[in-house]
């Protein structure tokens, strides 16, 4: 009687392998560079950001030069950053000075971002994490 309960479990297993092996993710279980792809936020510091029309905040590495930058809402912004396996810091964050209607998530952004530890990659998202292990921006591709 055991052996009846037995075979299901061996069954889902292998259909779990097949589909598993046969995805067309771009998760290879490794962080890629991250070059050559924009980024568009969509969670702030365990917050959805929900951005007004064109008020998107992004981010593009440069992986060539080493640097990243993008939209921070109402500006645009810049930083230099260093990777190696899935640490990931940036320094110099600089950004234009244009005053917007709603600066808060821009200037919470980048304030933010400084604070990156690691990063990773599953699918077509992007996190970033503090030091403690906290999910502090959570980026989709554009």
């Amino acid at each position: 009687m055991k052996t009846i309960y037995f075979i299901p479990l061996i069954a889902l297993f292998l259909v779990s392998l097949v589909f598993n092996g046969c995805g067309t993710s771009k998760d290879t279980g490794k962080n890629a560079d991250l070059g050559g792809t924009e980024w568009v936020l969509f969670e702030l510091d365990g917050v959805k950001y929900e951005p007004a029309a064109g008020k998107e905040i992004t981010i593009k590495f440069d992986d060539a030069k080493m640097n990243a930058g993008g939209k921070s809402s109402c500006n645009t912004y810049g930083a230099g950053y260093q990777s190696k396996e899935n640490k990931l810091s940036f320094t110099g964050v600089f950004s234009t000075k244009m005053a917007c209607d709603d600066m808060e998530a821009e200037i919470k952004y980048l304030n933010v971002l400084p604070k990156t530890f690691a990063y990773q990659t599953t699918g077509n998202l992007l996190y970033f994490f503090d030091s403690g292990g906290m999910v502090i921006l959570r980026f989709k591709m554009k």
